[in-house]
C-alpha cells in the first residue's frame, strides 16, 4: 500500500518536472501589409507577410483567408495577389505556420476601393478625333503610373483603332486631365470608350523570409 503511494508521488513529480522544463509553446507572430495591385485588376490587392517566429526557426506556410469566402495557401516566397469582386471592407486573416508545425493568427480590416477612377470624359469629333477627360487618385498613397486606354468605333460598332496615355506621379486625391488622340480613321470614328487599363504604386514592406538563404532552399 505504501509502495503504491510512493510510486504515484514519483510519477506526479516527474510530470511537474517535465512541464517545467519545456514551458508554454511560443507561437509565431503573424502580421502582414497590403497595397492595391493595379497590374492584376482594379480591385486586386497584393498581400505581404511580415510574420516571424522564434529564433532558429522559420515560417514555412501561409494560409490566407480573404473575407470573401476565398482561401489560399502559399509559401512565404510566393507572390500573393487577390482580386475582390466589389468594393468594401474585408476581414482578412493570415495563419502563419512555422517549421515546428506551430501556428499564429492575425486578422485585419482591409478597405478595398478602386484606386483610380475616371471622373469625366468627352469625345470631340473632327481631325484628329480627341478624347479628353479627368482621372482621380482615390488612395492615400501616390500612384506612380496610371494607364488609360481608349477604343474608337465607327457608326456600325466596329472598332477602328485604340489609344493610350500614361499619367505619372498622381498624388493622393489629385485629379489630372488627359487627352487621347486618334490619329488614324478620324473621319470614320463615331463614338469611343475609355477605361483605366492599369496602375502601379509602391507596396509597403517586403516579405520576411529568414530561411531564404538556407543551403537546401
Amino acid at each position: 500500500m505504501r509502495r503504491g503511494l510512493s510510486s504515484l508521488v514519483v510519477i506526479v513529480g516527474l510530470g511537474l518536472l517535465v512541464g517545467g522544463c519545456f514551458g508554454p509553446v511560443v507561437r509565431p507572430t503573424a502580421d502582414f501589409t497590403w497595397c492595391p495591385d493595379g497590374e492584376s485588376g482594379l480591385l486586386a490587392y497584393r498581400f505581404i507577410s511580415q510574420s516571424t517566429t522564434v529564433p532558429n526557426h522559420y515560417i514555412d506556410l501561409l494560409r490566407w483567408e480573404f473575407g470573401d469566402g476565398t482561401v489560399e495557401e502559399k509559401y512565404p516566397w510566393e507572390v500573393v495577389s487577390h482580386r475582390f469582386a466589389e468594393e468594401g471592407t474585408y476581414q482578412v486573416t493570415l495563419v502563419a505556420t512555422d517549421d515546428r508545425g506551430v501556428s499564429g493568427t492575425v486578422t485585419k480590416e482591409v478597405p478595398v476601393i478602386e484606386a483610380a477612377i475616371i471622373r469625366s470624359w468627352q469625345l470631340t469629333l473632327g481631325w484628329p478625333v480627341k478624347l479628353t477627360g479627368v482621372v482621380e487618385n482615390r488612395l492615400s498613397e501616390t500612384l506612380d503610373t496610371v494607364t488609360l486606354k481608349a477604343k474608337f468605333y465607327n457608326a456600325d460598332g466596329v472598332r477602328l483603332t485604340n489609344g493610350t496615355v500614361e499619367i505619372l506621379d498622381l498624388e493622393p486625391g489629385e485629379q489630372a486631365a488627359f487627352t487621347i488622340t486618334a490619329t488614324e480613321h478620324s473621319s470614320q470614328i463615331f463614338y469611343a470608350t475609355v477605361v483605366i487599363a492599369s496602375f502601379t504604386t509602391d507596396c509597403p514592406g517586403s516579405p520576411i523570409w529568414p530561411e531564404r538563404d538556407a543551403p537546401d532552399r
